[in-house]
């Protein structure tokens, strides 16, 4: 994976509640847009909120169910925890009026909800092949480092950890064990160039020379696999001297 440096906050939609139930932040985002998180690697591609009508009629909760599993398994190809994550949403917004923007209480709720249900019905092969899927992209000279990613991450967390934010000492500690174990597995213009892409993504030519900047900077500071996964110390890495030309 490559973690991306700042974090895009999510869109309240169907396409954020399921970032929210199926997948987290991050952890398997893709790559060649720095996730997370999340990257986003196998990002939704579900409506707006969940399916508003024209007429007085409110939405079906059930009746997003389909929408809900299909979406939920293009970030996490596993049908039984896709549909227990539809149980979970089903549940938290029981009363809710579906047409709303929902609370960050309600998707704390979700969040917790299908970890705490749902994770136990993930298995080792549905995990690892979106995770791999997500990390390699369409690189494959990236494998070697994606294998060797997942192994050590493996060894560090649980399968219910893949689908969570990927925030803090566990996720840290883990980081930082596959900078180490797999140094020399990712070239520097690979990750340079997911990096530029990620960092440049939306801002237009102008931010180039920006971006160029924060790369030097996080460079004279941290390795390539340290930056790839995420675990630098942005306070000092001086990156608010690399303004916008």
């Amino acid at each position: 994976m490559f973690w991306p440096v700042k974090k895009t906050l999510l869109g309240i939609s169907v396409a954020a509640v399921i970032a929210i139930a199926c997948g987290g932040g991050n952890s398997n985002e893709n790559t060649n847009t720095t996730p997370p998180p999340g990257q986003d690697a196998a990002a939704t591609t579900a409506s707006a909120t969940p399916a508003q009508d024209a007429g007085p009629e409110k939405p079906n909760i059930e009746a997003q169910r389909d929408p809900f599993v299909q979406a939920c398994m293009r970030k996490m190809p596993a049908n039984a925890y896709c549909n227990c994550a539809f149980d979970q949403f089903k549940d938290v917004f029981k009363d809710s009026d579906l047409t709303s923007k929902p609370t960050e209480a309600q998707m704390e709720s979700l969040k917790q909800k299908t970890v705490g249900n749902c994770a136990s019905k993930l298995t080792e092969p549905e995990v690892k092949s979106s995770f791999s899927s997500a990390c390699v992209g369409e690189n494959a000279k990236k494998q070697g480092w994606c294998d060797c990613e997942w192994t050590t991450l493996r060894g560090k967390l649980q399968l219910a950890d893949f689908v969570s934010d990927f925030e803090g000492p566990k996720y840290d500690d883990a980081k930082k064990a596959v900078a180490t174990t797999c140094k020399g597995k990712l070239g520097e213009d690979i990750a340079k160039g997911e990096f530029m892409q990620g960092c440049n993504k939306g801002a237009g030519t102008d931010h180039q020379k920006a971006c160029d900047c924060m790369w030097k900077k996080l460079r004279t500071k941290s390795s390539v696999e340290e930056i790839a996964v995420g675990s630098v110390d942005l306070k000092k890495a001086g990156l608010e001297t690399c303004k916008t030309q």
